[in-house]
């Protein structure tokens, strides 16, 4: 029973840590171009076209509750943005507008992947 049990906590070990790279490789692949993945220098900040990712990741995790409700959020909103659905300030959404629907760009599974990513990530 014992030797089960571990087998099957490392098995979710190693499928996170999966899920982790998979994760890192979307965002860099569908994300990156727009939302910075790091601090932006000065200079960067004044070509930014869209807030970097450590920044949403905080203000949504203040506004949500949890991990689940974060990941079902981010998920949705990469597929469907919308005004109503923003939880973003005015300001920001005036400054950048909303961010295009990412649908048939990524599958749902890959959205929930990105936001598992980024919830664990910053």
């Amino acid at each position: 029973m014992h030797l089960k049990r571990v087998a099957l906590m490392t098995a979710a070990v190693v499928s996170i840590g999966f899920a982790n790279m998979g994760g890192e490789k979307l965002l860099e692949k569908h994300c990156t171009s727009c939302h910075m993945a790091s601090n932006p220098t000065a200079e960067k900040v004044k070509h930014m076209v869209a807030p970097p990712m450590w920044g949403i990741v905080r203000h949504l995790k203040k506004r949500l509750k949890g991990k689940e409700e974060y990941i079902a959020f981010v998920s949705s909103y990469i597929m469907s943005p919308s005004k109503e659905n923003a939880r973003f300030t005015k300001e920001a959404i005036a400054r950048f507008g909303l961010m295009p629907s990412m649908k048939g760009t990524i599958t749902e599974k890959e959205a929930r992947i990105i936001a598992e990513y980024l919830y664990n990530t910053y």
